[in-house]
């Protein structure tokens, strides 16, 4: 019971995550124009493929501060929240099978 609780929730988180990651990039789009040009100008897909890799600075770095915006600042600290929420329930989840993870298939041996 309580396993498929933190299940849920960790699925709840992973798309609580998403939609932070949207708002920032609409956040990032009115209230930094010229910074949001700088990086390309990424969208959606782009900042979530990349934000571990070309804008890492963007999403846990200091660029954000360079653009002046508390509200983008905000908004960045909302993703980086819910990213640690997302991975202490997913630990929490892999918990209850003595942290282990397997991603084979339960038909093969």
């Amino acid at each position: 019971m309580f396993q498929m609780l933190v299940i849920c929730l960790f699925i709840w988180s992973i798309f609580s995550f998403m939609k932070s990651v949207s708002i920032f990039i609409a956040t990032w789009k009115t209230e930094a124009p010229m910074h949001w040009r700088v990086w390309n100008e990424p969208e959606f897909i782009d900042l979530y493929r990349q934000m571990f890799t070309y804008l890492w600075p963007v999403v846990f770095g200091k660029a954000c501060e360079d653009a002046n915006s508390d509200l983008l600042v905000k908004k960045r600290n909302d993703i980086r929240f819910t990213l640690i929420i997302s991975v202490l329930l997913f630990i929490a989840g892999t918990a209850f099978n003595g942290l282990s993870f397997e991603v084979s298939p339960r038909w093969v041996s």
